[in-house]
């Protein structure tokens, strides 16, 4: 009786060891399957530590590519046009300069405007004979040609201006001008002879040299000499000026020893101005023929030196029409003084961008 107790016990214990295994078992068995699904379930919204990157070393930073020249708005054709319609002897038709274009007895006065940005008013008309009173009366193409001028000049690179005059001294002789305003050497007046209005390109070639001379001796350039613009006609006290002037001397005042126009006189007008300084001493004679005549020399024989004859008349006249070759014509490729005094204004950047912004303007208005 107790062996059979004890074999049945033995029986129990056998089986209760059998079926703990077996828990045991299942129980792994669901832990390792619990644990790989989780390792192989995307997105399961449990925090994970993120893995350690170890810092990169000896890595190139990315290459930054040059910045890419801004592109020139080209019409080449409008261009040639209007460089071809400017060319031609000048000097019979006298000098074009502000102030000595003021005492030719055939200048007379039409109206003058108040400038202000784009705008021009307040016309004060002068008393006429009644053979321009149509020309005086004719606002339609005094405002054409404004709005051409300001069509072409950026607003910011004109501000200088402060009137706009209208003048006529017959067809076919002085274009433009600019000079001083009578009450502040600081402020330009730009001018235009309405007779001679028809020829637009010819008036586009013009109004870019007129606007070089206000880029050149503008008073950050060339500060106003007040003596001399309050004394226009007192050649002693102009050569005194000249005398005590360390740099190049325009009309204007004494220039400023790294502005444009100082730059260009020293690097280009040295080695001839002595020869030229004889010529222009003839320049004031009651008979201007052999003045014209030792010039228009004087420029045959520095032609590759000039881009046009006008250029040779002095400093300010050549750096004026070099611009407007500067600005109307392709960048040239040779190396005779005429191209490297066109390659002077690619050295600055800012003329540069004036270049390609009046570029874009003139194409834009295809006059």
């Amino acid at each position: 009786m107790l062996s059979k107790i004890l074999e049945t016990m033995k029986t129990r214990t056998i089986i209760i060891v059998f079926v703990g295994m077996l828990l045991f078992c299942c129980i792994v068995i669901c832990c390792v399957g619990s644990v790989a699904y989780f390792y192989a379930t995307p997105n399961n919204n449990i925090f994970i530590l993120p893995t350690h990157i170890p810092p990169q070393t000896n890595v190139e930073p990315p290459a930054i590519l040059p910045p890419t020249e801004t592109p020139v708005a080209a019409c080449p054709n409008l261009m040639v046009d209007i460089v071809q319609a400017s060319q031609g002897s000048v000097y019979g038709s006298g000098a074009d300069s502000g102030g000595a274009s003021s005492s030719n007895t055939d200048w007379q006065i039409l109206v003058t405007y108040q400038v202000k940005g784009n705008q021009i008013s307040n016309p004060s008309y002068e008393d006429v004979s009644k053979n321009l009173k149509s020309l005086q009366q004719d606002t339609p193409a005094q405002q054409a040609a404004w709005n051409l001028f300001t069509g072409l000049i950026p607003p910011e690179d004109r501000q200088m201006i402060s009137e706009y005059q209208v003048f006529t001294d017959g067809p076919s002789n002085i274009l433009a001008a600019v000079e001083q305003t009578p009450n502040d050497p600081a402020k330009w007046m730009i001018e235009v002879d309405e007779a001679d209005l028809q020829s637009k390109k010819e008036l586009v070639f013009t109004l870019v040299h007129e606007y070089a001379h206000l880029l050149t001796l503008n008073a950050y350039q060339v500060p106003p000499d007040i003596a001399i613009f309050n004394n226009p006609n007192d050649q002693n006290l102009y050569d005194q000026k000249v005398a005590a002037c360390p740099t190049y001397f325009p009309n204007e005042g004494c220039s400023k020893p790294n502005s444009y126009i100082n730059t260009f006189y020293d690097r280009f007008w040295l080695d001839v101005v002595d020869e030229w300084k004889k010529i222009d001493a003839l320049s004031t004679a009651d008979n201007q023929n052999p003045y014209y005549d030792k010039l228009y020399a004087f420029y045959q024989a520095h032609q590759d030196q000039f881009v046009d004859d006008y250029a040779a008349t002095n400093t300010s006249e050549d750096m004026a029409e070099t611009f407007a070759y500067f600005v109307l014509s392709p960048k040239p490729t040779g190396d005779s003084i005429r191209d490297q005094k066109i390659l002077f204004f690619y050295d600055y950047p800012e003329l540069v961008q004036l270049r390609s912004q009046i570029l874009k303007n003139l194409c834009t208005l295809n006059p």
